[in-house]
């Protein structure tokens, strides 16, 4: 019986349930992180969802050699490295690049030309890893649901050296009834009823009497080949190995674009029929480019590809101050104003500290953060140490805030990093402070000195900033619930309810110290729709500094 009660007719008892008590607010994402940046592997301007550095070396590649920072070294697998290090446990990546990526292909041939073509599944570099080789079969080869239609001309023939098996079979479909019949195809003796003969020399079919095909009937048989007339085509990249036994190029396409991982296979014009040559040696693909000069306008774009996912903390990878600040702000801001709140992360140009300055003089946004100097990190590549810009710092603070409850400052708090660029004195990071910049520190380890934004007003301290947002959030799902229920002084109790023990929550959790709710609509405001939510919060702020008094007697 359904819960709401619409007309009572038969006398008997009717339960009206209401469920406006049972309205809670839960799964608020808090430390989603959004990184964009240029990679060797991976689709370009998709949203990846990844766990850790290890998946995210399995979806975007290995970054190259660090040189110096300019010389368009790959940026998002370095960002991810020093993310996931740092705290990150949810990311949502994305691949930008120039329109100069391209895929690496190679193309495998016979003694006539090219039969088919493999192309990397994604553009990049990566693909020159990639090696594929045309083998004898290790076994015979199987075609699935080769159909035709029957015509007024011949029927299509098989294919040759079909091998005896009990799994080959011709499924007849009846045009003018719908029904399907399962024949027996077998390459001895004759064709009979429920059997069909077909030639190992020519692949032609005899259907017996009782069972032949009429104009517009549909076959589809299936069958195996013998060994010798096949050949296996190995795919190798990394630890992946992929194998197929094909018969031919059609089958090869077939069976490398519905199962393989690495590469999509096209045939090349007339050549259905044929089978690549045997190679002595595997060959990788190539040709492959990575268009790892993406500048503004494509890391603007793939930036837009996260303005619908739940991400709090947003980074550019490996992209310094000027390039980066006003694409972030702008994008903060449309999210704001989308109901997707979200901090982002930008590296100072340099570690100047002047520069440093400079940047921070043309920004004061309570969804920016301002990061320097330089980190050091272990490369990849030779597994030397290599000095990072202070965009790399970015991603690595983005890491640490992503690990932090809303109410948890990042101010001395250490990062996971064997080092900074430039150890800053005193001077210089009281200055810095005063800017507004986040500095890290080399005391006991390598520490967030002040967790803050470039705001000037309220929302200077990080950990406000995320409270505030936390708890917009939680309004907007506690309310949500609510819209097209009755604007009455019961339903408004309930909405009343559900806020209360959000925000109360939050009292406990230490995110507020107190708060004020109200939820209030006037005659004309019930008339309009319209029930209004009051609040007054008091965030808990963190502790920046210690005063200590010492009386002495």
């Amino acid at each position: 019986m359904a819960e709401s009660i619409t007309e009572m007719i038969i006398p008997g008892t009717y339960i009206d349930v209401r469920a406006e008590g049972l309205i809670g607010v839960s799964g608020i994402s808090t430390g989603n992180v959004g990184i964009v940046g240029t990679a060797n592997k991976g689709a370009v301007d998709s949203v990846a969802l990844v766990s850790s550095f290890a998946e995210a070396r399995d979806i975007f590649g290995e970054y190259d050699a660090w040189v110096n920072g300019s010389s368009n070294e790959l940026t998002l697998v370095r960002a991810l490295q020093q993310a996931f290090a740092n705290g990150a446990s949810t990311v949502y990546a994305v691949r930008t690049a120039k329109n100069t990526a391209v895929e690496a292909k190679r193309s495998l041939i016979d003694t006539t030309g090219d039969v088919v073509t493999l192309t990397a599944r994604s553009k990049g570099t990566w693909g020159h890893s990639v090696y594929v080789q045309a083998k004898a079969a290790s076994d015979k080869g199987f075609v699935e649901g080769r159909s035709q239609t029957v015509t007024s001309d011949p029927l299509q023939p098989l294919h040759t050296s079909i091998a005896e098996s009990p799994r080959n079979a011709v499924k007849l479909t009846k045009a003018d009834t719908g029904q399907t019949f399962r024949l027996k195809l077998s390459t001895l003796g004759s064709a009979a009823k429920g059997k069909v003969h077909v030639s190992t020399a020519t692949g032609e079919v005899t259907f017996h009497g009782d069972d032949q095909p009429a104009e517009g009937d549909l076959l589809v048989a299936s069958y195996e080949v013998q060994q010798i007339a096949c050949r296996d085509i190995e795919i190798n990249y990394r630890a992946v190995k992929e194998v197929f036994t094909v018969v031919d190029a059609t089958d090869l396409k077939r069976d490398i674009d519905n199962t393989s991982t690495l590469v999509t296979a096209a045939i090349e014009t007339g050549a259905d029929p044929r089978l690549p040559d045997v190679m002595t040696d595997a060959l990788a693909l190539e040709g492959g480019a990575n268009g790892e000069t993406a500048g503004t306008a494509q890391y603007t774009t793939s930036l837009e590809q996260l303005d619908t996912q739940p991400v709090n903390l947003v980074v550019l990878a490996g992209v310094g101050f000027s390039e980066a600040a006003a694409a972030l702000a702008a994008h903060a801001e449309k999210a704001e104003n989308a109901g997707r709140e979200r901090l982002t992360f930008v590296g100072a140009d340099e570690d100047n500290a002047a520069a440093v300055a400079a940047n921070a003089d043309e920004v004061a946004d309570d969804r920016v953060v301002l990061t320097a100097p330089g980190i050091k990190a272990v490369d990849l590549i030779g597994g030397s140490e290599v000095d990072l810009p202070p965009a790399y710092t970015a991603a690595a603070v983005a890491g640490l805030v992503a690990s932090l409850a809303v109410q948890a400052s990042p101010t001395n708090k250490a990062l996971k990093i064997p080092g900074i660029t430039t150890d800053y004195n005193d001077g210089k990071i009281k200055n810095l402070l005063n800017n507004r910049v986040l500095v890290v520190e080399k005391k006991a380890g390598y520490r967030v000195v002040k967790g803050i934004t470039t705001d000037t007003g309220a929302f200077r301290q990080i950990s406000i900033r995320r409270i505030v947002d936390y708890a917009k959030e939680g309004v907007r799902r506690a309310t949500l619930p609510y819209i097209g229920k009755l604007n009455n002084a019961r339903v408004r109790g309930a909405m009343y309810g559900t806020l209360n023990g959000f925000l109360s929550q939050m009292v406990l959790d230490e995110q507020l110290t107190d708060f004020q709710l109200e939820v209030t609509a006037t005659r004309a405001e019930e008339i309009a729709g319209i029930a209004v939510v009051i609040l007054y919060l008091k965030p808990t702020f963190s502790i920046d500094y210690v005063k200590v008094i010492m009386n002495l007697s």
